[in-house]
């Protein structure tokens, strides 16, 4: 049976929004493409349509053509926990990820203490990221600490994001509430 480009629109639309800011390559979603096709006998064409686009203009455009009904609460929260994971490798540009982060920051759908968390982190880094080197290593810690919360999110494991979600839903005032406590942004 063939797979439904359906099923992997939360996946696709992380996958936009990462390769919009550079953080992945065309070829890592191609590739993905590829598995999806290399695994089927039959399969959609939007797969087909992934897997043989050479421009990240009209790869963009298709990857959000298909993730048009993502859920947005669990395509965030997933951006950050990778976001996460990429700063912990030193991966990932601080700087690149504070404007992620902002741009989340907007979105309805997360929690209100997320949203202020979030934006906080992102409207203080515009004014202090060339302060102190004692008081930036501090932020980055803190906000490490924030992203900590999302860190069952990863691209490996997009099939699973739902159920994290849900797990996530549960124990998050707890977590924020922990943020929010020691929180001097």
């Amino acid at each position: 049976m063939a797979e439904n480009i359906k099923n992997y629109k939360n996946l696709l639309k992380v996958f936009a929004e990462l390769r919009k800011y550079g953080i992945i390559t065309n070829d890592f979603i191609t590739g993905w493409s590829d598995e999806i096709l290399s695994s089927e006998k039959t399969s959609e064409y939007e797969f087909i349509e992934i897997s043989t686009t050479n421009s990240t203009h009209d790869l963009i455009t298709i990857l959000d053509r298909n993730s048009q009904n993502a859920d947005m609460e669990i395509v965030c929260r997933a951006i950050l926990g990778i976001l996460y994971h990429l700063l912990n490798t030193k991966s990932l540009e601080f700087k690149k990820a504070l404007k992620i982060i902002c741009e989340i920051s907007y979105e309805e759908r997360l929690t209100k203490d997320e949203q202020y968390l979030l934006y906080g982190f992102s409207e203080y880094s515009m004014y202090d990221l060339d302060g102190p080197y004692e008081g930036f290593r501090l932020f980055k810690e803190d906000l490490i600490k924030l992203l900590k919360i999302y860190q069952s999110f990863t691209l490996s494991n997009y099939n699973e994001w739902q159920i994290k979600n849900e797990i996530l839903r549960h124990e998050l005032d707890k977590e924020l509430d922990r943020i929010k406590w020691n929180y001097p942004y």
